[in-house]
């Protein structure tokens, strides 16, 4: 891995794990001394969260965390969802066996967490990506997963930003039981609907907790 693709990869870490907070300004010079880098692998990984939607670069004055509304999280939960239902749509029409093998014993794991457990968003969190991975894996659509692979990082960072998967996860892991039998069944329509569903019901958790968060400021 070059520097530049290691700097992006940290500084995606930190943003999802909600360690930079809306609108905080990233200055080049602190993580330089921070990582050890020199300033331009950081502009490039910069540029590239830029271009991603995680900052903003402000010419002449520096880089911060966007800072976005409610219809523009709103928004991008409608995208997020249409694409996830496109992908489980895809992946009822093309899974094999194996994968499907694979995904029931995933989600017997994700059922099996302790959801009362402090520490147990950690685990969901994890599970849970590499359950929709492998949903995407069976899609064999790979632009489609690359641009929803970046999508899952900015998911990740707005449920991080307003109090993190506690709210629904429960829930949300019970949800996967009927999208695992829509795609075994083959029922690509009723894949996409669930999936959908399954991500629109995160997306008001998320605008929830974003409401509450910005109202206690």
């Amino acid at each position: 891995m070059n520097k530049k693709d290691e700097i992006y990869d940290l500084l995606v870490s930190r943003l999802v794990e909600a360690r930079y907070s809306f609108g905080q300004r990233l200055s080049v010079k602190e993580l330089a001394a921070d990582t050890g880098a020199s300033r331009q692998p950081i502009m490039a990984a910069l540029n590239r969260l830029s271009s991603e939607g995680f900052v903003r670069i402000i010419p002449q004055v520096g880089c911060e965390v966007v800072n976005p509304g409610h219809d523009e999280i709103a928004d991008f939960y409608l995208m997020f969802e249409r694409l996830e239902g496109l992908l489980a749509e895809l992946a009822a029409a093309r899974r094999t066996d194996a994968q499907m093998r694979d995904l029931r014993a995933l989600q017997g794991r994700i059922l099996a967490i302790d959801f009362g457990d402090p520490h147990s968003a950690a685990e969901y969190g994890q599970l849970n990506r590499a359950f929709h991975q492998l949903i995407h894996d069976m899609a064999q659509s790979p632009f489609v997963d690359e641009r929803q692979n970046s999508n899952f990082n900015m998911s990740d960072f707005f449920i991080n930003q307003a109090g993190g998967f506690d709210p629904f996860m429960a829930d949300a892991a019970r949800e996967h039981d009927e999208i695992i039998e829509a795609i075994a069944s083959k029922s690509p329509a009723r894949a996409r609907t669930l999936a959908e569903t399954h991500i629109g019901a995160v997306a008001s958790s998320v605008l929830a907790g974003m409401r509450k968060h910005r109202a206690a400021a």
